[in-house]
């Protein structure tokens, strides 16, 4: 008989981080669903998706001051647990170099705003949204991934999401209280970072201490590859928002933003089993951990998107207040299956093992399919509805899980191979 008790003792830091961490996925995909309508009865579909369109350029940014460090670092962290000066210096070149690029991207970030009309015409809404940014600059979360005590970031995105709700409402009441958004997102995660490094300094004594210009440099290049992955991964997942803004109008961006939120519900799950799996298998280089996570991903990611095509027509009617065609909807929910597969393998598989490299090719292998697509669908004068870009997000991802799926054979054999 299978001693289940005894299981959950041996694995007791992954099953709390997996509890906790699925306590404040709970409270991420309660979030937009107060919200996210409220917002667009308020607002309107028109100046909603304005704002969705300076969401992503701040995502963009993100990118830039993140500079993959949360994935590149936290291997670093996972390694060094028990040595708190090596920890202080991790944490304090990796703050350091975040702030630099902080500032660094935000020259470049408000040049942009300047000279793209429709930004200049909202351009301290665009300001405004760099407050966003702040939560990758300020937050360490790959100290908390690395040492698996994820509880810690729960309880704090969990506590940022019941500043946001009530502060939604109480300050957005019609159209001119747009410029509320950005705002609250700023005070928020500006709150979240600053409350997040004072608890890594008084619960783990972690020591603030002057950064070094060698120190720097290695982090920015031992994070080079992860940040030129997150970046070409950007590029594909976010530059259909200006393409449909520009070509298909707002509106319509609000529609494919809807399909993303509910791909990104289902996400959530695996998601967090990757994190919670990733240093356990940096530390193990565990095929059949990586195989069993996959398979529970698979499985949920099925299962949930099933359910949301069963409920489809009440759940578009409670977020956009309106009839839509639900076929682009239907299509798009093939892409979280895809990628509960496909993301296991790059996050804890590639990464945990130290392929790195691969997660990046995979990354350009599907850009280049993406591009495909997309000229495809130019040139044959169909790049004019939501739906051509939901076939080319989905054949993207497919072409991703393919490579990734080959790739992942190939390491699975030169482990085996080691081991005998």
């Amino acid at each position: 008989m299978i001693d289940i008790i005894g299981m959950i003792k041996k694995r007791k830091d992954i099953v709390e981080n997996y509890l906790f961490l699925s306590l404040s996925t709970i409270f991420i995909l309660l979030y937009p669903l107060i919200t996210y309508p409220y917002l667009i009865k308020v607002l309107g579909q028109e100046l909603y998706g304005v704002i969705l369109t300076s969401q992503m350029l701040a995502a963009y940014a993100s990118i830039l001051v993140n500079f993959g460090t949360n994935h590149a670092v936290t291997r670093h962290v996972s390694f060094n647990r028990n040595d708190q000066k090596i920890l202080s210096s991790i944490l304090c070149n990796v703050i350091s170099l975040r702030f630099c690029l902080f500032v660094a991207v935000f020259v470049l970030y408000f040049a942009i705003v300047l000279l793209v009309p429709m930004y200049r015409e909202y351009w301290l809404l665009f300001v405004l949204m760099y407050g966003f940014v702040s939560q990758d600059f300020l937050y360490p979360r790959f100290f908390f991934q690395g040492i698996e005590k994820m509880k810690f970031t729960s309880m704090i995105d969990i506590i940022i999401k019941l500043v946001f709700i009530p502060l939604i409402f109480i300050m957005v009441h019609n159209p001119g209280d747009y410029l509320w958004v950005p705002i609250i997102y700023t005070f928020g995660f500006f709150i979240s970072g600053i409350v997040s490094l004072l608890l890594v300094k008084n619960k783990f004594c972690i020591q603030f201490t002057l950064p070094t210009i060698d120190g720097m440099k290695f982090y920015l290049k031992d994070s080079l590859s992860l940040f030129a992955t997150d970046m070409v991964c950007t590029i594909k997942d976010k530059f259909s928002y200006f393409l449909i803004g520009a070509s298909v109008g707002m509106s319509e961006l609000v529609v494919y933003d809807l399909c993303l939120k509910l791909s990104a519900m289902v996400s959530k799950p695996f998601e967090v089993l990757a994190s919670v799996m990733f240093p356990r298998v940096a530390q193990t280089r565990s095929i059949k951990q990586v195989y069993l996570t996959a398979v529970i991903s698979f499985t949920s990611a099925f299962l949930l998107c099933l359910l949301i095509n069963i409920f489809l027509d009440d759940i578009v009617a409670y977020f956009l207040y309106q009839n839509i065609d639900l076929l682009p909807i239907r299509v798009f929910l093939l892409s979280p299956i895809i990628l509960s597969v496909s993301m296991i393998i790059a996050n804890v598989m590639f990464v945990g093992f130290g392929y790195n490299k691969y997660l990046f090719y995979s990354i350009v292998v599907t850009t280049i399919g993406y591009l495909t697509a997309l000229l495809f669908f130019f040139f044959t004068g169909q790049l004019n509805s939501i739906m051509s870009f939901v076939y080319i997000a989905v054949f993207s991802y497919t072409v991703e899980l393919i490579y990734r799926f080959i790739k992942a054979k190939q390491i699975s054999g030169k482990l085996k191979a080691t081991i005998v």
